[in-house]
Parts: C-alpha cells; structure tokens; sequence
C-alpha cells in the first residue's frame, strides 16, 4: 500500500496569530496536529513544544524497535510519549508563570500499513472518508461532548452553547492525559483526514467529503480546497489539516 501526503496550517480570518502546529515525518509515517491553548505565546510554544517532542519521541522510539511491534508496544510508544510531552508543558508554563494558561490538543497517526494508529487529546479530530461516507474516528475531549454523551444537550445546541470552548483533556495538564487510542486498518482509496476545530467548525461534513472526493486523490489540492473553503466560511479560527490518502501498491 502507498501512502501520499499532505498538510497545511492557516492563521483564518479573524485570529491574529497562528496557534496552531503541524509536524510530519513521512518516511516514518508519523503525522502530528496540535491547536495550543492560552493565547499568542503560550499557546504557540505549547503547540510546537508538545508536537515536536511527541513527533521525536514516537519515531526514536519506533525505530530502535527493529522488530515489527505489536499494537500493543505502539500504545505504549505513542501514549508515553504524550505523557512525556505533559510534564514538559508543565514545566516550561512554570517557569514561564503560565500555570493555567499553556496547554494544546494534541492529535497524532502512525501509519504502518495497512493500518493507522490514531492516539489524541482534546478535540483535534481524525476522520477516514471510505466508500462515499465520511466516519468520525475521535471523539472531542470537550465540556459540551460530555453533556451530549450524559443526554443533558443535544447535539445541535451543541455550536451555541456558551461553554462550548472548555477543552476537558489537553497535554499540559496537572494530571496524566491518559489519551484515547485506537487502531484502524485502511483500504486502498480511503482518506485519513487530521484537522483542527478551525476546520470542523466551519464545514459540514457533506462539504469535507464532498471537497475529498473532488481532490482527484491528491492530497495537496485536497488540503488547499479545505483550508480555502474553512475561510471562505468564516475562518474563526486557526485552520490546520493533514490528507493522507492510500492506494494500492502496483505490482512491479
């Protein structure tokens, strides 16, 4: 299976900064997104710092591995490597006297084909578009999610609600992150999409898929239709996003 590539962050129309950070190694197939938290400097740092040494970490990690490890090794890399990333916010935001305000979602693949290996926290999302259909695989760490989940607001007040920005679980936190992880087994023709809230946010997931479906397999002009679409929407905020797409490999 092959797998082509392509990533593009933008500041959006209204914020005066870009928060946002992308790290990509694609010879190890390892693709990172991550949307800093608590404003211009705390959150540019805490997107980078936490990106950087997680991204560092997993691919050191896997590489040492000569084997082929097992999903289970791979949790361990990608979640201790998170964890690694959460104590290092901690100390940098005190040192810096950010004790409240620095902390990033954080949303991270590992792409061993067939499968991908998705690890986040916060509500950086991954989506895989197969057959026409455009599946969310992560769901968002955030105050109104969990409302949704305890059945206490729907899913369409969702957008409005006044809280709808608190983030329940981000790297840079006092506790453990302990984020989620989960193993998907991609097809040849499917799309793995990381984006940002700055994306989701502003287009339906008709127009996501609708965008993926009109790139013609190219995740370059996949990643501009998304980012120039999210702007042409509004662009509240900063827009980030990852196209993976696979294809079969032909034979020699």
């Amino acid at each position: 299976m092959i797998i082509t590539s392509a990533g593009k962050t933008d500041t959006g129309c209204v914020r005066p900064h870009n928060e946002d950070y992308l790290w990509v190694n694609s010879e190890a197939g390892a693709y990172i997104v991550a949307d800093g938290l608590g404003g211009r400097e705390a959150g540019e740092l805490a997107s980078r710092l936490a990106a950087v040494t997680v991204g560092q970490l997993m691919v050191e990690a896997i590489q040492v591995s000569r084997w082929s490890p097992t999903v289970t090794t791979i949790r361990t890399i990608m979640t201790d490597a998170i964890e690694t990333a959460n104590a290092r916010l901690q100390s940098v935001a005190q040192i810096a006297q950010q004790h409240h305000h620095m902390a990033t979602t954080l949303l991270t693949a590992l792409i061993r084909p067939p499968y991908a290996y998705i690890c986040h926290a916060g509500d950086t999302r991954a989506y895989l578009a197969r057959d026409n259909q455009l599946l969310r695989l992560t769901e968002d760490d955030t105050l109104v999610a969990r409302m949704v989940a305890a059945g206490v607001l729907s899913v369409d007040a969702m957008a409005t609600h006044p809280h709808n920005h608190i983030v329940t679980r981000v790297v840079g936190q006092p506790d453990p992150v302990r984020p989620s992880f989960q193993e998907v087994l991609l097809l040849p023709g499917d799309w793995l999409l990381l984006c940002t809230d700055g994306l989701w946010s502003m287009l339906e997931d008709t127009a996501i898929l609708e965008l993926l479906l009109q790139s013609r397999n190219d995740p370059t002009q996949a990643v501009e239709s998304l980012v120039a679409a999210a702007n042409a929407a509004g662009g509240t905020d900063n827009i980030s996003v990852i196209a993976l797409h696979s294809e079969a490999q032909r034979p020699e």
